[in-house]
């Protein structure tokens, strides 16, 4: 496959400058925003992230095969931090409910030393 000569002069369009145009500015506006967010996303949990454009060209009728229609997309897979997904122990008791204490051990009464106010459990 050769490399396209659109303007007759052997440079290609650059792809920024077609990105830009994809759906009036808002692809690129979206790829921008998403950018930003991933690299905020990396810096604060030192995890590695990614941003996917596609662009998706189809003829607009068979008959006019220099009509196109250029579509885009932008996903991205931002890490999350610890706090995103966070998890904590339960034990579950005969009935299901659950408790961060295990049902099946006895609680120890705590008691104050000399001097210190007792602790409640």
């Amino acid at each position: 496959m050769s490399t396209p000569d659109t303007d007759g002069d052997g440079t290609v369009r650059p792809f920024a400058a077609v990105l830009q145009e994809i759906g009036g500015g808002k692809l690129a506006a979206r790829v921008s925003a998403q950018l930003a967010e991933l690299a905020a996303a990396v810096t604060a949990t030192g995890k590695k992230g990614k941003v996917t454009v596609s662009i998706e060209i189809a003829p607009l009728r068979k008959a006019d095969a220099n009509t196109l229609v250029v579509t885009g997309a932008s996903t991205a897979k931002v890490p999350e931090g610890e706090d995103a997904s966070p998890t904590s122990v339960f034990f579950a008791d005969a009935g299901g409910n659950l408790s961060r204490n295990d049902p099946r051990q006895q609680q120890l009464p705590l008691i104050g030393l000399p001097g210190q106010r007792a602790v409640s459990a």
